[in-house]
């Protein structure tokens, strides 16, 4: 949801008849529902501290993401990340998130996003709130603006 300018790829993939596999559908955990700004990770062991997505000020600007998809939890009776799960899912049926995760529970939640089911028209207006909404850079999903000066 954060990451969407592979959707130009699309139409070709599937005229050709290719799969997609979607890296990191949670933004590393973002999108669960589960963190806020006071949500800290030790640098060093936790490759979440240096994530633009976890700053304390992405959350406020993340604010109108967490809205909707919080909005589509209460409405399917499902959490934030299988609303984000289930919007690759239904989008085309070749589209395969891969999310990752280190607990059973937490599996077995991604799993049951495959029971959540969007029409295409809410897809669509899915698709077309994430088109105009603001949101923070996000880790492996943002343009890379400037070359760094280290090398």
């Amino acid at each position: 949801m954060m990451a969407r300018y592979h959707e130009s790829l699309l139409p070709v993939l599937e005229e050709l008849g290719i799969g997609f596999v979607a890296f990191s559908p949670l933004a590393n955990g973002l999108l669960s529902g589960r963190y806020n700004l006071n949500s800290t990770f030790e640098p060093g062991t936790d490759y979440r501290s240096s994530m633009p997505q976890f700053r304390p000020e992405s959350f406020d600007a993340n604010k109108d993401l967490f809205l909707l998809l919080r909005n589509l939890a209460e409405e399917k009776q499902a959490t934030p990340a299988q609303i984000s799960l289930a919007w690759m899912l239904c989008k085309k049926p070749w589209i395969v998130p891969i999310p990752g995760t280190r607990k059973f529970s937490r599996l077995k939640e991604n799993a049951e996003a495959a029971h959540v089911i969007l029409s295409a028209d809410e897809v669509r207006q899915i698709d077309a709130a994430l088109s105009f909404m603001n949101m923070s850079d996000v880790f492996g999903g943002s343009p890379i603006t400037e070359k760094s000066s280290t090398h």
